[in-house]
């Protein structure tokens, strides 16, 4: 599919709306670098490091995940968890421990297997080459791409949030980025940014100009070292994506199962929350009065938690912890909020 198709200095659009010149236009690779070098995000941990296991940490953790939340949680992770062979023979439970305040836990169970992989297969050594990555738990062409880009600056399209919309705009691609042909021209446009040169501090330069400057919304256009080249005509409208899928209120109630001094928990086994620590769900709405409530976001749904003091002695099912335990143990952030809120005060979540 030609270039030309999506870019063009004229302006001249398509039947899909899409605008796209007849010839290329260069790329202000210099101006963007030396805004980069003095505004760019050069304090972020995983920037101070080019070690790749510290790389794959860092992009498990910011997928669906802010860089503010991951900061702390980078730095007690890399304490807990050196390296790659410490985290290949931790015990799931220990990585969920750690993973917590994160959220998507299936990250950390696919970091870890990532690791078990590396060791048995790759010798410890993570892989320098596209398609050895892509066959790891975890790691899609996204994740493989910032690996090879941050690791070992190796040419790489990569294709975040931030770099999306940075392309986009400029380019004023006018195609849903989230279909079939969105994507194609996205990833083809994108490839005339990524040179063969300088990839770690070029990738590490479009990411910031989106997350400071080429930012959702509206963008702060006259401060980008882009702006001269950029052909966007209406900023705030790109990248376009597809209507967001309705969310869709639920309740759920918990039991507060307080005997001898211990609160009595689960361990689930669904998918969601596998192998963490969880308040029993109440299978009939009892008539007990709420102790403590609060809402959270999964997927689709925003969820209201209520929790209702029960009585009797707790089935052979659950564990019961002391007030010092519960802070040892892994337990999703919505109950362990529900857990302060009805009384017992666990570490802070990061």
């Amino acid at each position: 599919m030609p270039y030309e198709r999506f870019v063009d200095k004229e302006k001249r659009k398509d039947k899909k709306g899409a605008v796209a010149p007849t010839s290329r236009r260069r790329v202000p690779r210099r101006e963007l670098l030396e805004w980069y070098t003095i505004h760019g995000r050069h304090d972020l941990p995983w920037r101070k490091t080019h070690d790749p296991y510290a790389v794959l940490v860092s992009e498990f953790m910011l997928q669906q995940t802010t860089v503010a939340a991951v900061k702390h949680r980078f730095y007690s992770w890399m304490r807990r968890f050196p390296t790659l062979s410490s985290l290949a023979s931790a015990s799931e439970e220990s990585v969920l421990n750690e993973w917590q305040g994160l959220g998507y836990y299936s990250r950390a169970r696919r970091l870890h297997d990532a690791a078990q992989v590396i060791m048995d297969r790759h010798g410890g050594m993570i892989p320098s080459n596209l398609e050895a990555l892509l066959e790891l738990p975890g790691i899609g062409e996204y994740t493989a791409a910032a690996i090879l880009a941050f690791s070992y600056d190796l040419p790489a399209v990569v294709l975040d949030t931030n770099i999306s919309r940075v392309v986009a705009r400029w380019n004023n691609l006018r195609l849903p980025i989230e279909s079939r042909k969105g994507k194609s021209a996205l990833k083809q446009l994108a490839g005339n940014f990524f040179g063969h040169r300088e990839s770690r501090t070029f990738t590490s330069a479009l990411m910031d100009l989106g997350a400071m400057i080429c930012v959702s919304g509206v963008p702060h256009c006259k401060e980008c070292p882009m702006k001269t080249t950029c052909q966007v005509e209406s900023p705030e409208t790109l990248p376009k994506k597809f209507p967001k899928v309705v969310t869709t209120k639920r309740t759920e109630h918990r039991a507060w199962i307080f005997h001898d001094d211990k609160l009595f928990l689960e361990l689930s086994k669904g998918p969601l929350w596998r192998g963490l620590w969880i308040l029993p769900e109440v299978g009939v709405v009892p008539s007990s009065r709420c102790i403590a409530q609060l809402t959270y976001p999964i997927t689709h749904y925003r969820v209201l938690m209520k929790v209702h003091p029960v009585t009797g002695i707790p089935g052979a099912l659950l564990r019961g912890f002391t007030p010092s335990e519960i802070n040892s143990i892994a337990i999703p952030s919505p109950h362990r909020r529900a857990i302060a809120a009805a009384g017992i005060t666990s570490h802070s979540e990061d």
